[in-house]
């Protein structure tokens, strides 16, 4: 017990110092290619900090442990909307213009009803995880046509940006060995309380997947970098839903959605639905806003748990 925590706390310390950075190495990435922040959030950073949710669920699906794989998926999903982008706004209040992010919310959830149609389906085969991966490639070239604008940025010498992108690929390395450590020490802690293991998937585990994100846009905030974290919390949310359960699916047919996984989707649903209403009708995430995010959350994870004890799950 006292080893875990120690193994947890030593993961936090490298992913905070590793997503600094992640951060600063991103940054000047889209200014030696004038790229706009939001594309690099879209799909550099969110590609790169799914990649816990992606193995997770693709590992869990491949030793047929559905529930873990698609606990993992929507509980990191719930995590990014409710948690990061709750605790960054109660921070910070987010501006943005409305034009910048409009068009991405609305394909956020467009994307997010398709992966969540496909989830009240009795079972999820390799056919289904195929039109997710197809619905991937599809968000990606939209992200690559509307958001990329490539053009070498006078000032920035191509031996530094080398530079940066070799700082940004070791640094995302530590940033998912760090979580991963720190996943399995919250394992090895739950079992030591007694925690039901059934309730791993969409809390512990989900949560550790999500530092990643969790630690790289609480910088991002402070440093005034809000369309790089929004950017991220999108593409991390749409990458989860489509990719990372389009190839657990192709793996392994996931089946067993039972009350415990429909309540994640309600869940979802609604975050991402009063996230596209805050969109809508403001210029900003404004504190209040970050507040019912949290709130949210912390009902989601108490529900989750006092569910599955009740019901004994295993």
């Amino acid at each position: 017990m006292v080893y875990s925590l120690i193994i947890f706390f030593a993961g936090l310390a490298v992913l905070a110092g590793a997503s600094r950075f992640v951060l600063s190495s991103s940054i000047k990435i889209s200014e030696y290619f004038k790229i706009s922040e939001l594309a690099v959030g879209y799909l550099l950073i969110a590609m790169a900090t799914s990649v816990p949710d992606i193995m997770v669920s693709a590992t869990a699906s491949y030793e047929g442990a559905s529930g873990i794989a698609i606990g993992d998926i929507l509980g990191s999903s719930i995590a990014n909307i409710c948690l990061v982008l709750g605790i960054a706004a109660m921070l910070s209040d987010i501006r943005y213009k409305r034009e910048q992010t409009l068009e991405s919310a609305e394909l956020l959830l467009l994307v997010t009803i398709i992966p969540l149609v496909l989830l009240t389906r009795t079972i999820i085969g390799p056919t289904e995880g195929m039109i997710l991966v197809v619905v991937f490639g599809f968000y990606a070239l939209f992200a690559i046509k509307e958001k990329f604008t490539l053009g070498i940025k006078e000032g920035i010498s191509h031996h530094q940006w080398i530079q940066q992108v070799a700082i940004f690929f070791v640094s995302i390395v530590l940033t998912l060995i760090s979580a991963h450590l720190m996943v399995r020490a919250g394992i090895d802690i739950a079992n030591n309380l007694e925690i039901d293991n059934a309730i791993i998937g969409m809390t512990i585990i989900a949560f550790g997947t999500t530092l990643p994100e969790l630690a790289i846009n609480f910088t991002a905030i402070r440093k005034g970098h809000f369309a790089l974290a929004i950017g991220d919390i999108f593409g991390s949310c749409v990458v989860n839903l489509t990719l990372a359960l389009g190839l657990a699916s192709m793996i392994n047919p996931i089946s067993g959605m039972g009350m415990f996984i429909q309540t994640g989707i309600a869940f979802l649903v609604g975050a991402v639905v009063f996230l596209w209403y805050i969109l809508m009708k403001h210029e900003g995430i404004k504190k209040e806003h970050g507040l019912i995010f949290l709130i949210a959350y912390i009902i989601f994870i108490m529900m989750q748990i006092v569910w599955g004890f009740s019901a004994g799950l295993t």
